[in-house]
């Protein structure tokens, strides 16, 4: 049986004044690009068992345009996603227990999460999301272990994909 997580970054958001960090909305751009996100998260997994969401704006915005995209379960909004450390986002996923997981968070969490749970790939498309995990980016890892059981190094890296509209 094959666990799959996918991490999403939140797509780009506006920096208005006067609007504190966790309540910034997404830019026109970030607009275009969340859809087309959810139109490519798709194709890599069609249906979701549980959507983990950060309750900052431009994570609930990025979602909300992505996830029409995608059948979902369940859905939960999660504070401590917020900013969240690698460590936080695996302690999170490792208290779920369905197959297909996403989150949706913010870098650097989401981008060191990615390379911490899939370091021992050379793959071309490792190495592009290395080199930049931007807005509405999400990368497709999987494993034959539980979530339960996941920890740095034991996933693999399917996909990388970026959203752009």
């Amino acid at each position: 049986m094959t666990f799959t997580l996918i991490l999403m970054r939140h797509a780009k958001s506006a920096y208005p004044e006067g609007v504190g960090d966790h309540d910034r909305p997404l830019n026109a751009r970030g607009r275009r690009d969340a859809p087309v996100a959810g139109q490519l998260l798709a194709q890599s997994l069609p249906t979701v068992d549980l959507a983990l969401i950060s309750t900052a704006t431009r994570a609930q915005q990025t979602w909300d345009l992505a996830r029409p995209a995608v059948q979902v379960v369940e859905q939960h909004d999660v504070p401590q996603l917020y900013l969240a450390s690698p460590d936080t986002m695996l302690r999170r996923v490792r208290d779920v227990d369905v197959r297909r997981l996403v989150l949706v968070s913010h870098n650097p969490g989401t981008e060191d999460l990615a390379e911490r749970l899939t370091r021992n790939t050379t793959s071309e498309q490792y190495r592009r999301m290395c080199a930049k995990f931007p807005t509405a980016a999400f990368a497709v890892l999987e494993s034959d272990a539980p979530f339960a059981q996941w920890g740095f190094g034991t996933a693999i890296l399917r996909a990388f994909e970026v959203g752009r509209g």
